[in-house]
């Protein structure tokens, strides 16, 4: 209900070079994560589902955790860097990734039909052609979108508790989930530094505050929507559930790592 809010809010007030530049780096990201995904697979074949797997790799939680990350870090203006962001990784999520989880329950048909449902993807081609047009959102509108991220990060973990709840924690698969958060977190740091890279030396488009935000979405945690795509499919809840949950201890400790690393 309010990340659509949030979306045309921040693409309305996105430079044109952000919109160009930085949802194709984040959806390059996501799509590349696939790659680790699939070798993690092979190695625990008995142990995932590769759909489930797969979309756990190209989710990063740019919303729910990276709002308030972001804004502690860099300001509020910084806000609409992220939310550039996060459109190439909806964008991702939201049809291929969607099509992943779905395809854990549904034959591949019945998938690619369930993408037409989502939301998100009416809500970016509304936001494209009001950038398009130039329309100037009324001043009411920031404050209430201000408070908007707080809600939507705070219902993003509301819903990942709910499906944590009847987890036996005891009986869990430490190394395999080490292994698995392990790779994930490197993987992503290495294709995000090589995408980095190469939009350095072709475009140059970005500024350095833009590339720091860009190098802290490898850190953050698997997105809750891979929770909230499972539990309206019905499929996989609690599994989806915590791999979200034990990406967020991890990025806890390395988000704040890196951030010392940027401020000195």
């Amino acid at each position: 209900m309010f990340m659509p809010i949030l979306v045309i809010d921040h693409v309305l007030e996105a430079s044109v070079e952000k919109l160009a530049i930085l949802p194709v780096i984040s959806f390059g990201l996501a799509a590349l994560m696939v790659i680790p995904a699939t070798w993690i697979y092979k190695q625990f074949k008995d142990l995932e589902n590769p759909h489930l797997l797969r979309s756990s790799f190209s989710f990063f939680n740019v919303a729910f955790f990276g709002i308030p990350t972001v804004i502690a870090l860099f300001g509020k203006e910084a806000v609409t860097t992220l939310i550039c962001i996060y459109i190439g990784t909806a964008l991702y999520g939201n049809i291929i990734g969607y099509v992943q989880v779905a395809k854990s329950r549904f034959a591949t048909r019945q998938s690619i039909k369930e993408v037409f449902k989502i939301p998100f993807i009416y809500v970016f081609v509304l936001a494209v052609i009001l950038k398009i047009l130039n329309f100037k959102p009324p001043e009411f509108v920031s404050p209430v979108t201000d408070f908007l991220g707080i809600v939507v990060s705070v219902a993003g973990m509301l819903i990942i508790g709910m499906n944590i709840s009847n987890i036996n924690f005891k009986k869990l698969n430490w190394p395999y989930y080490s292994k698995v958060l392990g790779i994930r977190a490197l993987s992503a740091v290495i294709i995000t530094a090589l995408l980095l890279g190469l939009e350095y030396g072709m475009i140059n488009g970005l500024t350095g505050e833009e590339r720091q935000v860009m190098a802290l979405i490898p850190l953050f945690p698997i997105a809750a929507n891979l929770t909230v795509f499972a539990s309206f499919l019905r499929s996989k809840q609690q599994e989806s559930a915590l791999l979200v949950l034990l990406s967020m201890v991890l990025s806890l400790i390395l988000v704040p790592f890196l951030a010392f690393l940027m401020m000195n």
